[in-house]
């Protein structure tokens, strides 16, 4: 899979933009949703430091096993490995703003 979307960024200078944009409105989305849910969360104290630590631990997991896969799956010869890279972190992010948005629901509504 990592091989095809290789290839498809390097048809045209398109779908290369095309990526690259679509990570940056991930990492914008994700990171914008992590500030707003932080902020409803409230005042830092004990109580929102455990949860923010959760979030936190969570995002760490996910990026041992992007890098994981990362490291696994991409080969020497591969051209954009900094595009596939940054969108793996980009999937990083939104895990843990998904798991925030979770920790909010069960918390707080």
């Amino acid at each position: 899979m990592i091989d095809v979307l290789n290839n498809w960024m390097a048809e045209s200078s398109q779908n290369f933009n095309i990526i690259v944009a679509l990570t940056m409105i991930l990492h914008a989305g994700s990171i914008f949703m992590l500030i707003y849910i932080g902020k409803k969360f409230g005042k830092p104290d004990e109580r929102t430091n455990a949860i923010y630590l959760k979030i936190t631990s969570c995002m760490f997991t996910t990026q041992m096993i992007m890098i994981t896969i990362f490291i696994s799956l991409v080969d020497n010869n591969i051209e954009y490995f900094r595009q596939l890279f940054i969108l793996f972190e980009g999937i990083v992010f939104l895990v843990g703003a998904i798991y925030a948005f979770r920790l909010y629901r069960k918390d707080f509504i």
